[in-house]
């Protein structure tokens, strides 16, 4: 098995495909109406050079964001942080049922947003997102970050369950039992397949990296900065994104 992370990772927003013609460019994701996140046109014909069954792709997007993103038709796609795994874009009875079973040790998504209701009042926060019940995450404006607030948010977290992870624009909050390393764990579960490369940029990916026989994290990442000792492309951006896609394809074949 071979597994990447998307946003980020393979895929890239408008914002970050730098000085790469728009004609080397291919498009994977629309909102609202705009052009909005990219892969260069060597990382698609890599990805789409792999067998469906080769690549999980694992993801903190819900099922409805991520199947808007139009990837190869890889078969077997992680979502909510490894809570939802969608097979053929349908969700697997199975893998829910244990996903439900590990987050019932934790207080849920509605209540935890209960506790911290008065801390999304804070001048640097946006909102408050549900993500399907699963998790939350915080969205940021750029605004100073209280240590108090964190301190708080960490003693609610602790008390529930939670852990926290600081993401650039994002503060994410969730059960944890929820992980993508632990998603990819059940799915191996019963085979003789291991898991040989992981690509992924953040903190919520590390465990999923440090599974894998490889990893490979893209330059400039959040990671890079915050303990991790691996490798690292040598591009930024969209033309990691294709470095990484063309190692996945490496490892593929291999």
């Amino acid at each position: 098995m071979i597994a990447s992370d998307i946003d980020r990772t393979l895929l890239w927003s408008h914002k970050r495909v730098g000085d790469v013609p728009l004609e080397q460019l291919v498009c994977l994701e629309v909102l609202d109406g705009r052009d909005w996140a990219y892969v260069t046109q060597r990382a698609w014909d890599a990805l789409a050079s792999l067998d469906p069954d080769d690549l999980v792709l694992c993801t903190t997007r819900t099922p409805a964001q991520v199947l808007r993103v139009k990837m190869p038709p890889f078969r077997r796609i992680l979502c909510l942080n490894g809570g939802v795994l969608l097979v053929d874009g349908v969700p697997d009875d199975a893998h829910a049922r244990a996903t439900e079973a590990l987050v019932a040790q934790r207080r849920p998504m509605a209540e935890f947003a209960d506790r911290v209701a008065h801390l999304v009042e804070a001048p640097h926060v946006r909102s408050l997102r549900d993500a399907d019940g699963a998790f939350g995450y915080f969205l940021l404006n750029g605004e100073p970050v209280e240590a108090a607030w964190v301190e708080e948010l960490e003693a609610i977290a602790g008390e529930d369950g939670w852990r926290l992870t600081h993401e650039q624009t994002k503060v994410y909050a969730m059960p944890d039992t929820l992980t993508k390393e632990a998603g990819l764990a059940r799915m191996l579960e019963g085979t003789d397949d291991e898991l040989v490369a992981a690509a992924g940029d953040s903190r919520l990916d590390e465990g999923m990296l440090r599974l894998a026989r490889h990893a490979l994290v893209p330059a400039g990442a959040y990671l890079t900065s915050h303990g991790w000792d691996g490798d690292v492309t040598a591009s930024e951006n969209v033309l990691a994104g294709e470095e990484i896609a063309l190692w996945l394809a490496g490892h593929a074949r291999s």
